[in-house]
């Protein structure tokens, strides 16, 4: 019957963190859950975020809204249940002239963005008009703002919270342990399950391609790098990189800042790294707009993963960031996604397996 748990024994091919929020729902569910991961759960693509729980104000620009709405949604849902991990954060937007389009155009998504969280927003956006509060931004450049608020999170911390979860639902993990194969009647190895989900991010395409099983979407390989620059900020900002086509976040990040991220096509998801011209983009971008310049010898640390965005545009900018599930008999693949909108996906897989 429709809605009931059925007590079903469920393999999940992907430790990132789509696999692991729907191992969580389903096995609160009451169903028997088996997790395989290649490398180390979380330790991919889920631990190389921009570190925020958002609904992707910049996704309005492409009029994206119910990926805005659900994802803000989302949002709501891990600060609530996850509050000692998660966190508000105000987010800054800086303008040269407050009396330009592009200003009214960002005060207007920032209202539509408020407006989709209806009683689930964080708090109401400012507009700071020439201010000099913000002594590390240029104020013979900038001095007016607009700003927004966004969940922010520890994704280390927050995966340990949700491995603890696991473990107290009796999931079984099988780390370092790569599938060979599989197939839609229930097959994971040489192992039989009554119902199997891919939740493989990047790699979903790949692994279908492999075991001759067909896909109704493909996966865009979209990287993104970040970099972790020594020099400490008090305040999160999004400003426009010198490509002058996506926007950058500069955030708090410990006694650091956290700088990303790029957009650029790669043909496979294997070893993210971040390249030459994009550690450039970044450091030029934030010399732009900010007093206190970096170099190289600034740099921190970087990382890169691959974004499992379902291919939908050949300007990588306008790509959608919803999600899609495909059911063949026994199998549920998932292909699109982000850590934020994880728990939306784990619902609908939730709703398709208690109704078969």
């Amino acid at each position: 019957m429709a809605g009931i748990p059925l007590n079903k024994n469920i393999g999940i091919i992907g430790g990132g963190i789509t696999g692991v929020i729907c191992a969580i729902f389903l096995a609160k569910e009451g169903n028997k859950v088996t997790i395989f991961e290649r490398k180390e759960l979380l330790g991919e693509t889920s631990s190389r975020t921009t570190k925020l729980l958002h609904g992707g104000i910049r996704y309005l620009e492409n009029l994206q809204l119910s990926e805005v709405k659900n994802g803000l949604n989302d949002r709501y849902w891990w600060l609530e249940n996850f509050p000692d991990n998660t966190k508000k954060i105000e987010i800054m937007i800086p303008f040269r002239s407050f009396i330009s389009l592009k200003f009214f155009k960002y005060l207007f998504g920032i209202k539509i963005y408020e407006f989709l969280s209806f009683t689930k927003k964080l708090g109401k956006g400012r507009i700071v008009i020439n201010s000099n509060k913000f002594q590390s931004i240029n104020q013979t450049k900038i001095s007016n703002y607009l700003s927004f608020f966004d969940g922010a999170m520890d994704d280390k911390l927050l995966g340990s919270k949700l491995k603890e979860q696991l473990r107290d639902l009796n999931v079984t993990i099988h780390e370092y342990c790569e599938v060979k194969n599989f197939n839609n009647r229930g097959q994971i190895n040489d192992l039989t399950f009554d119902q199997i989900i891919l939740a493989a991010g990047p790699w979903t395409n790949i692994l279908m391609k492999k075991n001759s099983i067909d896909s109704d979407k493909e996966i865009d390989f979209i990287k993104g790098s970040h970099l972790v620059i020594n020099k400490k900020i008090t305040n999160g900002f999004m400003f426009e990189g010198i490509c002058k086509t996506r926007y950058i976040f500069a955030l708090p990040y410990s006694d650091k800042t956290l700088l990303g991220t790029t957009e650029k096509r790669v043909n496979t998801p294997e070893d993210p790294y971040i390249e030459n011209d994009e550690k450039d983009y970044l450091i030029k971008s934030y010399n732009s707009i900010f007093t206190n310049s970096i170099k190289s010898t600034d740099i921190d640390s970087s990382f890169s993963g691959v974004r499992p965005l379902i291919k939908s545009a050949k300007n990588i900018h306008k790509s959608s960031r919803d999600f899609y599930v495909q059911q063949d008999d026994k199998l549920i693949s998932i292909f699109g996604g982000k850590w934020t909108t994880a728990p939306s996906i784990a619902r609908k897989v939730v709703t398709i397996i208690n109704n078969e």
